[in-house]
């Protein structure tokens, strides 16, 4: 007996029509076999309460998304994908396929680009995979044999042309024997001949011709051939699982918007690089700032909205939080290390932790966060060791030019070009290629330029620039009547030489020892070349000679300093 679902509590005997009232078939009317009893009555109710809510949940719409945007960071990425979906009013459910089974869940965002609507939930379950990449490896697949069945028919072609040459090799032996004949009974036909081997040989350079191109095509399709073979093989390496993304929407009306999905991967990075050209007769320079990006993830981001970022999500978010420090007093370290040698030893560990923390704390922090975005849509494949040019920006500015030497440790001379960083966009430092009116000069590394900073960049050597350093001798002493003190002259003479035709603005750069104990004292004779800086970059001791050489000059610098301590000490390291 089979009844169907009218309104609750009601049904319908299909046999004889019969209708009941509070789910009992009337007795008299019905023919059909069997009765319902009373302890029939719950599993039908049961059923009719489980279909009720079955059809009051929404269906899951399964919808096709695609990789619209990636932000890359230093080391990881964000991918966003972007799909079409249709709401109604009230809770909906939507699946997505396909996407990667390591993505963190924690960190995967989903949102309705209408405001309107609502996320609720967001669950994601893991599909093990025997295959990933099913769709690609047919596609390797076919695209293998496509080129396979080329190179078959270009052997078909060389098989051809090779016979063509057999069988003109044949004629010209045939000819050949034919003629000597002729020629012994003097009946020799030159025009006849002269027309056989012209054709010959218009047939044979035809095939060989025919020969030399199959030869490079096939050579073309092995190529491709071995690329294809290498990525079909790099797809079936991989074993990775896929996820299912269950969405739950909450819609105020019927509308149509897009659902945009983020979720990070770790398996990407990017870098800065750059090109510097400077036109050493206009004083121009043209730097070309451009990303290299690469990834090892499982999916190939195909035109996408590429942008740059060189914030961490995966580094620290607050400051290190500071411990209380207390002050003891210890032994001398002869009879600490005596006496007490485990206090001895913890104070040395702290002591060294100490040093860690106070060196550390000298390294530059709190750079800018920057969103570097592409000009145009980019393709980033996800084969390994593969980084991917994307170009970001480009500035054309003025410079000065300014050739440095450091004589005493280098006897040569290097050009810089400087100028006012004054773009709103802070440079990530990078690897840099410099060029000099047209010709590559070697590779540098650009400096971290914040906005307005000044921008030094090294363009390579000066070679029309000549440099020495004498040392004219110096000498050890003592001074001193009632307590003597060791002295120690450094004297060297620099010499610099102009061999442009043109003006030419030079740097020497050398230094003043400084002292860290007050018994040490450092003095500049008179005779000295005074320098035109000191202390530069903020780096103590450290002084800069500046000079703007006529073509042909030649500039000659003193420098000297004397350094005087007790006698019965030593200098820790030589002037």
């Amino acid at each position: 007996m089979r009844f169907a679902w009218t309104s609750p509590f009601r049904f319908r005997c299909r046999p004889c029509e019969a209708r009941a009232i509070g789910g009992t078939p009337s007795r008299a009317r019905c023919t059909a076999a069997g009765d319902i009893p009373m302890k029939s009555r719950t599993p039908a109710i049961a059923a009719t309460l489980l279909t009720t809510s079955l059809l009051a949940a929404p269906l899951a719409q399964a919808l096709e998304s695609r990789i619209d945007a990636v932000t890359v960071y230093p080391r990881g990425a964000d991918v966003t994908r972007v799909a079409r979906v249709s709401l109604t009013p009230g809770a909906n459910s939507v699946l997505l396929e396909g996407f990667p089974g390591d993505i963190d869940l924690g960190r995967l965002t989903a949102i309705v680009e209408n405001q309107t609507v609502e996320v609720r939930s967001i669950r994601m379950d893991v599909r093990e995979q025997r295959d990933a990449y099913d769709a690609d490896v047919r596609r390797l697949q076919a695209a293998i044999t496509e080129v396979k069945d080329a190179i078959q028919a270009i052997d078909d072609e060389i098989a051809i042309a090779e016979f063509q040459l057999k069988f003109l090799e044949g004629l010209v032996q045939d000819s050949a024997s034919r003629e000597r004949r002729e020629a012994v009974s003097g009946q020799a036909d030159v025009a006849s001949w002269q027309q056989a081997m012209d054709s010959i040989g218009s047939g044979a350079g035809t095939a060989m011709e025919k020969i030399r191109n199959a030869r490079k095509s096939r050579r073309d399709q092995e190529a491709e051939l071995s690329m294809l073979e290498r990525e079909l093989e790099n797809k079936r390496d991989r074993r990775e699982d896929s996820a299912v993304l269950r969405i739950s929407l909450d819609s105020e009306s019927s509308l149509e918007s897009n659902l945009r999905v983020t979720y990070f991967q770790r398996q990407a990075s990017w870098s800065s690089s750059y090109a510097a050209y400077l036109d050493t007769e206009a004083n121009r320079l043209r730097l070309t700032h451009e990303a290299q990006v690469s990834q090892t993830s499982s999916e190939d981001w195909n035109n996408v909205e590429l942008t740059l970022s060189t914030s961490n999500p995966g580094g620290a978010m607050q400051a290190p939080e500071q411990d209380s420090r207390f002050l003891d007093l210890y032994e001398s370290r002869m009879g600490a290390r005596m006496a007490r040698p485990g206090v001895e030893r913890r104070f040395e560990a702290a002591q060294m932790l100490e040093e860690v923390v106070v060196s550390s704390a000298r390294l530059p922090s709190g750079r800018y966060a920057v969103l570097y975005r592409a000009s145009e849509r980019a393709s980033i494949s996800n084969v390994a060791d593969q980084a991917q040019g994307v170009p970001l920006s480009e500035y054309r500015v003025g410079v000065s030019l300014v050739t440095r030497t450091n004589p005493r440790r280098n006897a040569s001379a290097f050009l810089s070009a400087r100028y006012a960083h004054d773009s709103e966009t802070p440079l990530l430092g990078g690897p840099m290629r410099v060029f000099v009116d047209g010709a590559f000069a070697g590779l540098a590394q650009l400096p971290d330029l914040l906005p307005g900073a000044e921008a030094v960049l090294p363009m390579g050597p000066d070679r029309q620039v000549e440099v020495s350093a004498t040392d004219q001798g110096g000498g050890k002493g003592s001074e001193g009547f009632l307590t003597s003190r060791n002295t120690q002259l450094a004297d060297f003479l620099f010499e610099v030489v102009n061999r442009h035709s043109r003006q030419t603005t030079i740097e020497v750069v050398d230094y003043y020892p400084v002292s860290r104990d007050e018994r040490i004292e450092v003095s500049v004779p008179r005779s000295a070349t005074k320098p035109d800086e000191e202390n530069i970059d903020e780096r103590p001791g450290v002084i800069v000679w500046r000079k703007t050489l006529e073509p042909g000059e030649r500039w000659r610098i003193a420098h000297q300093y004397e350094v005087s301590f007790p006698e019965d000490t030593m200098l820790t390291d030589p002037l």
